[in-house]
């Protein structure tokens, strides 16, 4: 398999500057539920075609015990080693959550109920290194490690929960969660070094920050500044940038600029789609359906899709200092299928008829 993939170019080598891929977390249901994927009618693996854009990471979010087993330790580790037979290197996202965690979801693991903060973070700190360090061990460390998904509003709640409508905000919640964030970073710095079978590059993991708010050019920054002045560990800023949320691609450049010029990291858009169509397969309440949802100048078409791609990472590319590193694609495989609602048909990079791939797969990578 390595001297096949050595031939092919698949491999990677040496560090990387820039990062592009996907979130394909979804994978296992859709195998589990017999679906295939289409290019000219013949089945592809979803994860050679995005090595075959010119991507070179995928991301994969972790559940601490979540019920149906999805997203668990155990799948990350199988999907992990088809990403590393792939020729793609790894973006861990931890939602230190059994369920999804976002801006208005942060729920505690159940198993970490009636803990105190102290003994929280301890679990932070063990959860996280035990997926690490088992990556590790299985020969597929991860270059890129998410503590936290989207925690514009913390995490971990009600301990780590920066605001409330009936409070307002919490002082008590912000040190909770510089706590729980600094757990979390120790365990990513204990991992060890590991050298790439690959390549025989060394792979130390990086820690990402993360927060939705990707257009905020007047809240984000302060955000992430209130985050260093506590010594919070942040090797890259994440950012989430869905247009109908967050606002105009004029919008995202001044936020990478405004950060940039703030606390001088990184910055990774871990999180960005685009639609398709307004149509859908199998509802009507899609995240985006209507015109007025668009940015101007970008239909939602295949081409539309494309276009707003190579546009969102000639964006990140202009961040000043050079200091833009990268674009993923969220949930490109995410489609209608029996088993499985979804209100994200229209912005996946599959079509509705037969889950064959869109055009825009080639323009992935920003090319």
């Amino acid at each position: 398999m390595l001297t096949a993939l050595l031939a092919a170019g698949v491999l990677l080598q040496g560090p990387i500057e820039y990062w592009s891929g996907a979130d394909m977390s979804f994978l296992p249901q859709y195998r589990d539920l017999k679906l295939d994927f289409h290019r000219e009618g013949k089945t592809v693996n979803p994860l050679a075609v995005l090595r075959e854009s010119g991507s070179n990471v995928l991301r994969l979010r972790v559940w601490v015990n979540p019920k149906d087993g999805y997203c668990s330790k155990d799948q990350t580790l199988k999907l992990a080693k088809d990403a590393w037979k792939a020729g793609l290197r790894l973006m861990i996202d931890f939602h230190y959550s059994d369920w999804w965690a976002d801006p208005g979801h942060q729920v505690k693991p159940k198993a970490w109920d009636g803990l105190s903060v102290q003994a929280i973070a301890n679990k932070v700190e063990e959860h996280t290194f035990d997926v690490l360090n088992a990556l590790v061990n299985q020969g597929t460390p991860a270059d890129l490690v998410q503590v936290g998904n989207e925690i514009r509003t913390g995490m971990i709640w009600p301990e780590g929960q920066l605001w409330t409508k009936e409070k307002g905000n919490n002082p008590e919640a912000f040190t909770n969660l510089v706590t729980f964030l600094k757990a979390g970073a120790s365990a990513v710095k204990r991992v060890p070094p590991t050298k790439d079978s690959r390549d025989g590059r060394t792979v130390s993991p990086k820690i990402i920050i993360h927060n939705d708010a990707g257009g905020d050019y007047k809240g984000t920054p302060a955000w992430y500044v209130r985050l260093a002045q506590a010594e919070v560990p942040m090797d890259y800023i994440g950012l989430s940038y869905y247009p109908w949320w967050h606002g105009t691609l004029t919008d995202l450049e001044k936020n990478l600029k405004a950060l940039v010029e703030s606390v001088k990291t990184p910055i990774i858009v871990v999180e960005t789609a685009y639609p398709f169509s307004l149509e859908w397969k199998d509802k009507e309440n899609n995240f985006v359906g209507k015109a007025d949802q668009l940015l101007p100048g970008f239909e939602a078409t295949p081409a539309g899709q494309a276009k707003f791609l190579r546009a969102l990472h000639a964006t990140v590319r202009k961040t000043p200092g050079g200091l833009g590193r990268g674009v993923v694609y969220w949930a490109p495989e995410y489609v209608a299928h029996e088993g499985i609602q979804t209100p994200y048909e229209n912005l996946c990079l599959f079509d509705f008829k037969n889950e064959a791939i869109l055009d825009s797969w080639k323009a992935l990578a920003g090319k």
